[in-house]
């Protein structure tokens, strides 16, 4: 190989060589911040589910379920004007995005809060599960998709829209394999615009 022709390799390699370190792809982030957004009307911006207190026997199989207990996410400052969302879609609405916050939720059982105690020894073998109140849909538990329930802000709500949801214990285990104890959990939400 001549000279030339060793020097003209070379000359291609180190013009192709930054190409070596090239990117294979782009992340481009979209977004907006809203002037206002929904407020949860309490001073403490907590609501507190009283589910109730069962026997173990009542959980014959694994499913099996407590009585449905309805609350409300009662919201005010909500914004009425539509914007744009990511399906393209121009209205005023949101998504709820609940996410377990101290004990995660159930293995095998993604949409159901594990329970744990806030004073004591916590109860195994069941899990809270939270439905919408209007749909019967199982509410998502730490994870944001296109299945989640979306929420309309009506223009004549003045902002005020109550998100009503229902919450049961389910079984994942046998009766005998439950052990009795606290059945608490504590479940963050947030309010996604997108």
């Amino acid at each position: 190989m001549s000279k030339v022709t060793k020097t003209a390799i070379a000359g291609l390699l180190a013009l192709f060589a930054g190409n070596a370190t090239a990117t294979d792809g782009e992340i481009v982030f979209d977004g907006e911040i809203l002037k206002s957004a929904c407020e949860i009307n309490d001073s403490d911006r907590k609501i507190e589910v009283a589910l109730g207190h069962y026997n173990a026997e009542q959980f014959r199989s694994v499913g099996d379920r407590s009585p449905k207990i309805p609350f409300t996410i009662p919201l005010v400052n909500c914004p009425v004007t539509g914007w744009e969302h990511d399906n393209g879609n121009v209205e005023a609405s949101f998504r709820l995005w609940l996410e377990t916050r101290d004990n995660g939720t159930v293995t095998n059982f993604p949409n159901l809060a594990k329970v744990g105690s806030f004073a004591g020894t916590a109860a195994t073998g069941v899990g809270i599960r939270i439905d919408d109140a209007e749909s019967g849909n199982i509410m998502p538990l730490n994870a944001m998709g296109t299945d989640n329930t979306v929420y309309q802000i009506p223009a004549e709500s003045a902002g005020v829209v109550n998100v009503d949801l229902i919450a049961y214990y389910v079984s994942t285990v046998e009766a005998s394999e439950i052990t009795p104890g606290e059945a608490d959990a504590i479940v963050n939400v947030t309010l996604d615009y997108r």
